[in-house]
């Protein structure tokens, strides 16, 4: 208890605005509903680009072989894993640096540190989709990585038709 009231975080986090809808310059409104990109599994620029799950998503449209389709499926086992664990580091590394700001008594080098954690975190989180990404597209034959190219061409193109 604070000041004779007691905070309820939980619903002051239940209650807050999701995301700021609307573009720039113009009207906004704010999303009240549905899922919140903050604490998403899904962040980044990099999803949606031809990773595994795409991949394996779309085996027709990309005329995967059976072969394909099994070594793809084996590494997203694999990149799963590996995902899982370099998240866990960083939620840890994010969990220790909200307990060293929230210290007052905390030495500035230790909180520099663990800012230096978090953002090596999020690196190693980032090479590693990269390195998903090209491992994905390194089992397409050059005809299919150019339909991937054509694909994200014609995504790209009908996510800026639906934005105006």
């Amino acid at each position: 208890m604070k000041g004779g009231r007691k905070y309820n975080m939980s619903r002051w986090k239940a209650q807050r605005p999701v995301a700021l809808q609307g573009s720039p310059g113009g009207a906004s409104e704010v999303q009240t509903t549905g899922p919140d990109q903050r604490e998403s599994a899904r962040r980044g620029s990099a999803k949606q680009t031809g990773g595994v799950g795409m991949l394996l998503h779309h085996v027709d449209d990309f005329n995967l072989t059976q072969q394909q389709t099994e070594q793809l499926a084996k590494m997203q086992v694999e990149f799963e894993l590996e995902k899982v664990d370099l998240e866990a580091a960083l939620r840890k590394a994010k969990i220790r640096w909200r307990a060293l700001i929230r210290d007052i008594d905390a030495a500035e080098q230790d909180v520099l540190t663990a800012i230096d954690k978090v953002t090596a975190c999020e690196g190693d989180l980032r090479r590693m989709r990269f390195n998903h990404l090209k491992a994905a597209r390194g089992v397409l034959n050059p005809d299919q990585q150019s339909d991937l190219k054509v694909f994200h061409l014609k995504q790209s193109r009908a996510k800026a038709q639906g934005a105006r």
